[in-house]
C-alpha cells in the first residue's frame, strides 16, 4: 500500500494540508492538493492506537500500557523506534527517538491554534495550524525544507504524529466538557 504515496523528496512547496475522509471512522491524508504523501488512521474513533503510512514505510503509535500516558512509535510489526511522553502539567509532548533525535510538540501561546515541533538546537521544525471551521481540511502544515538534521525521522512521519497528538487532545477536551 506504500506504492500509493509520493516520495517526500519530490515536494516543491513548504505548505501541506491534512484532508479528512469519512465521518464515523475517519482517516486523514497528508497532501499538497495534488499528491498524497502520507495517511493516518485509527481502528475506532476514540482509539489511542494509530497507524501512519508513508512512502518510507508503516508505523504504529500505541499506548505503552493500560494505565500509562506514554506512547510507543513502532516501525513495521515490532521494532520500537521512539516514545511520545506527554508533560504532566503542560501541553507539551516530548518526542524521543531511539537514534538520539529529541524534540517536543507544544503550543507557543496560551490560546494558539498552532502546534509546533521544536528542536533544542535547530528551533522550529514544523508548524501544524488548525483552521477554524475546517471540516474537510482541518489542518495546514508549514515547515522549513532547507533545515538539514542528520538524525531526524522522515518529515511526513513527524507531521502525522503531530496531527495524531492534536486529535487526541481534542478528544480529551470534548470528553471533559
Amino acid at each position: 500500500m506504500t506504492n500509493d504515496f509520493r516520495n517526500f523528496d519530490q515536494l516543491k512547496t513548504n505548505e501541506l494540508f491534512i484532508t479528512r475522509h469519512k465521518w464515523f471512522k475517519p482517516y486523514y491524508e497528508l497532501t499538497d492538493e495534488q499528491f498524497i504523501y502520507g495517511k493516518l488512521y485509527r481502528k475506532s474513533l476514540f482509539s489511542r492506537r494509530a497507524t501512519i503510512e508513508t512512502a518510507e514505510g508503516t508505523w504504529t503509535i500505541k499506548c505503552k500500557g493500560l494505565f500509562k500516558r506514554s506512547s510507543l512509535i513502532v516501525k513495521g510489526e515490532d521494532e520500537t523506534i521512539g516514545t511520545l511522553i506527554p508533560a504532566t502539567w503542560k501541553r507539551n509532548i516530548d518526542l524521543q527517538m531511539d537514534n538520539g533525535f529529541r524534540a517536543f510538540f507544544n503550543y507557543k501561546k496560551l490560546f494558539s491554534m498552532a502546534y509546533v515541533l521544536t528542536h533544542e538546537m535547530y528551533g522550529d521544525i514544523l508548524q501544524i495550524k488548525q483552521k477554524a471551521f475546517g471540516i474537510k481540511k482541518p489542518y495546514v502544515i508549514t515547515f522549513d525544507q532547507t533545515l538539514q538534521i542528520s538524525d531526524r525521522p522522515p518529515l511526513p512521519l513527524l507531521m502525522l504524529i503531530g496531527v495524531n497528538a492534536m486529535l487526541i487532545r481534542q478528544e480529551q477536551a470534548a470528553a471533559a466538557s
